[in-house]
């Protein structure tokens, strides 16, 4: 039986759940990459506190929180940052599939919403996130989306004391990346 899909604007009230499914996804994708004791101990209350901020009280703002969910079940949820970094594009800040959940395309479906949603309100801009070196896994997904990888840089990890190596993946032409998703579905 088919899955029913949602993709659905997240608000204020949604706060604690997008930081328990993005502790929850940490814990899973930086298993190995980040020392266990932060995701064990660390990573809830500063995603609980960073997404506190930017959904109840604005910071980090403008910003789009986009939750899906699958059966009525949170899934995960994708965060566009249009204005964090110009200089590169249209910052995709999150885009996190719970692992349960993974082989339904609902990254896919993440990326592709927020790369219309690029395309139709910042005509010609890149998209653009980072990833870590070491997640194989989303860096193979975003080659799958012909995403073009930086070299590696060393970043500092956002809301911990470390420091990561990290590459940003672009997508130079968003209306190619869509043309090539509708051929692919």
């Amino acid at each position: 039986m088919p899955h029913s899909i949602e993709l659905l604007p997240a608000g204020p009230h949604d706060a604690a759940l997008i930081a328990d499914l993005h502790t929850q996804s940490w814990r899973h994708a930086y298993r190995g990459l980040l020392p266990a004791d932060y995701l064990e101990q660390e990573a809830p209350v500063q995603r609980r506190q960073a997404w506190q901020a930017r959904l109840v009280e604005g910071a980090e703002g403008p910003l789009e929180v986009t939750l899906v969910r699958v059966d009525g079940t949170p899934a995960g949820f994708a965060c566009l940052q249009p204005e964090a970094e110009p200089q590169y594009g249209v910052y995709l800040d999150n885009l996190h599939v719970l692992p349960g959940w993974h082989g339904l395309g609902l990254g896919k479906r993440l990326f592709a919403h927020y790369a219309r949603r690029a395309a139709c309100g910042w005509p010609g801009q890149p998209l653009f996130l980072y990833v870590l070196e070491g997640n194989i896994q989303a860096r193979e997904f975003y080659r799958r989306l012909d995403g073009v990888e930086s070299e590696v840089f060393d970043d500092q990890f956002p809301g911990a004391d470390l420091i990561v190596a990290v590459r940003r993946v672009s997508w130079p032409s968003v209306d190619a990346v869509l043309s090539n998703l509708l051929k692919s579905a």
